[in-house]
């Protein structure tokens, strides 16, 4: 199971389900030893949006393109967004049930836009992401993600074709 969740990992972004916590920590783990890209793990169990930017300050996943003495917790997003969009590291938020839902799901449609509007063949950002169950995120994810023109898939299509839900049990 390891090996072919190392291949859609190259293709999508993960989901992993089931099991307990613990279970998908040493599933993630293992999943781990099998790739090659730079990781960035979040602090399991983040439940402030804070937490997260606290994290993205720390190491430092984003670059300004100006100096100055400090910086918003907007304009760190914004450079955030902007590192995302150009990463091609391997992000990885365990259990992320416990953020804030607004910012979970804003987060989660950010991850999903760059994948989705990527040109084949150019680097891409991989996430995993792990929680107790789906809990209806493919369908909250089909609500805010972004459709292009002349989309001939529905948005919960693209979801799916994008976040590769993994079950455990």
């Amino acid at each position: 199971m390891i090996e072919q969740t190392t291949q859609i990992l190259n293709k999508k972004h993960l989901l992993i389900i089931g099991k307990t916590a613990t279970a998908r920590k040493l599933f993630i783990n293992d999943l781990l030893l099998n790739t090659n890209f730079e990781v960035f793990r979040f602090p399991s169990k983040m439940k402030l949006f804070d937490e997260y930017i606290d994290y993205v300050k720390m190491k430092k996943l984003y670059e300004p393109w100006y100096k100055a003495k400090s910086y918003s917790t907007d304009q760190i997003f914004d450079f955030h967004f902007d590192w995302i969009s150009e990463s091609s590291s391997l992000v990885i938020i365990e259990e992320i049930q416990y953020l804030e839902e607004t910012w979970q799901i804003e987060l989660l449609r950010i991850y999903l836009n760059v994948i989705e509007n990527r040109k084949k063949g150019e680097e891409k950002i991989h996430l995993i992401i792990s929680q107790e169950s789906e809990n209806n995120l493919i369908s909250k994810l089909s609500k805010v993600i972004d459709i292009r023109d002349n989309e001939r898939r529905t948005s919960r299509q693209i979801v799916e074709q994008n976040l590769k839900v993994i079950d455990l049990n």
